[in-house]
């Protein structure tokens, strides 16, 4: 990315910063209940699913099996993280910690979209948070599971959206209603879940394959026969007439 693209983003981050943090009460650390969640080893898979647990626990405690569709009222209930929209920027999501304080942002997008990204923020947050710093994320560096340096909060937001147990009781709760009879997991079941909880099919998708319910490559197959044939999985979910999506606000 050029100066001309990165500066304007970059000078209405720091000046939203620097005008918050005039306005707020000063804070000598970050939230101390922060310093109960951090790395224990390598930015690995199993790292971020680790760390996704811990933190989807504390935030939904006794509801792991519930969509986090209202994590963005959830995170604003705790203490010292701000939630606010990146307007105008070709950038997907960014986050500081500065003065004691979190910042997430997250540009206005599908809404599917700025969950995921707001996960993918979150997992920026609690592995580098003892950090002063600054991270700004292209839409190329959030969702594709590819970018080395991103895989890490790719996953951990994958884990906390989708926790395994949700996922698991979910298709089981889906393929009984729908009368699946097949041992593999379709797309129409992966729509369903994708929908409900408030994530997209490609994510949906893939966390199934990494939780081996679909094989090695099996996300990007269905992916692409449903823009292949159906233009994308939410003209197809319409055309199936499946449940509207939960409103994420």
């Amino acid at each position: 990315v050029d100066a001309s693209e990165r500066e304007p983003t970059l000078d209405r981050l720091a000046g939203f910063v620097e005008a918050a943090l005039k306005v707020l009460p000063i804070r000598e650390h970050f939230p101390e209940w922060l310093d109960q969640f951090g790395l224990k080893g390598p930015e690995t898979y199993e790292e971020a699913e680790r760390l996704a647990a811990e933190l989807r626990a504390f935030i939904y405690p006794g509801e792991v099996d519930s969509p986090a569709i209202d994590l963005p009222q959830r995170l604003r209930m705790l203490d010292g993280l701000i939630v606010s929209q990146l307007k105008n920027s070709k950038y997907e999501g960014a986050c500081v910690a500065a003065g004691g304080y979190l910042f997430v942002f997250v540009s206005p997008r599908f809404r599917a979209r700025m969950l995921f990204t707001l996960g993918h923020e979150l997992g920026h947050i609690v592995a580098h948070h003892a950090l002063q710093s600054a991270h700004l994320d292209l839409a190329s560096s959030i969702g594709s599971f590819r970018n080395r340096a991103e895989s890490f909060a790719d996953a951990f937001s994958s884990a906390f959206l989708l926790p395994a147990p949700a996922v698991g009781g979910s298709l089981k709760a889906i393929r009984q209603i729908i009368g699946a009879t097949s041992d593999e997991v379709g797309d129409v079941e992966i729509l369903i879940l994708a929908r409900l909880h408030g994530v997209s099919f490609d994510v949906a998708a893939r966390r199934c394959e990494n939780l081996d319910l679909l094989p090695p490559g099996g996300a990007a197959s269905l992916a692409h026969y449903i823009r292949e044939h159906h233009q994308n999985p939410e003209k197809r979910a319409e055309a199936l007439k499946l449940p509207p999506r939960n409103e994420i606000s």
